[in-house]
């Protein structure tokens, strides 16, 4: 049976799709992610998309949330020829910290970051405002699974399921026809009717 992450539209975090998490509110991490059969899947909001969870899978990569790492607590695991690798600074994507890589640049995915020792990182000599060395260890922990939208494309994933997403126009809510206040005729809102008389001549609309 296929499975489906159920994906909230409305919001990302940086790159990162956002997810119904188990339990309820939402998530990035995939780990955290509730699962639902299709027909869940495709029983919510018109804003709420469901993902394949093999095809999302597979698409994945590790990433490190600046939320749940702390520089103090991973001291304790720096040692000499340890495994290390480089934060930059000031470089997101969304929560995400941005990694140094081999040659040059940077990476959020944390399977691309360069390895180096933490004498060789030392004998950089970068200032903590330039590169942050975390022991390799202690960042693979704290990683989690997430998916950038730019890896990922819902027609092709949705393709073979039978599932069809919703045209852009079939998603607005109904076409209202204009309300003219009975006082003066001027354009007013068919909600906001019932919470404020009309701002121009004062009239109740209600009725």
């Amino acid at each position: 049976m296929t499975l489906f992450y159920l994906q909230d539209s409305r919001t990302d975090v940086g790159d990162g799709l956002m997810f119904w998490a188990l339990g309820g509110g939402y998530t990035t991490s995939l780990d955290k992610a509730e699962l639902f059969t299709q027909e869940q899947a495709c029983s919510h909001r018109d804003t709420d998309i469901p993902w394949p969870k093999d095809y999302v899978d597979a698409r994945a990569h590790l990433g490190v949330d600046h939320q749940y790492i702390s520089l103090d607590e991973a001291r304790d695991q720096l040692s000499p020829e340890c495994t290390v690798v480089l934060q930059i600074p000031g470089h997101w994507n969304g929560n995400d910290i941005a990694l140094a890589k081999w040659p040059i640049g940077h990476t959020f995915r944390f399977e691309k970051a360069h390895h180096l020792t933490f004498e060789a990182a030392e004998a950089i000599g970068n200032t903590p405002e330039e590169a942050v060395i975390w022991p390799l260890s202690y960042l693979e922990a704290k990683a989690r699974r997430l998916v950038h939208k730019r890896d990922v494309n819902i027609k092709e994933a949705l393709r073979g399921t039978g599932i069809a997403m919703a045209a852009p126009w079939e998603q607005r809510k109904p076409w209202q026809r204009p309300l003219n206040c009975h006082g003066c005729g001027r354009f007013i809102s068919w909600d906001g009717r019932f919470l404020n008389d009309c701002p121009n001549c004062g009239a109740n609309n209600c009725s």
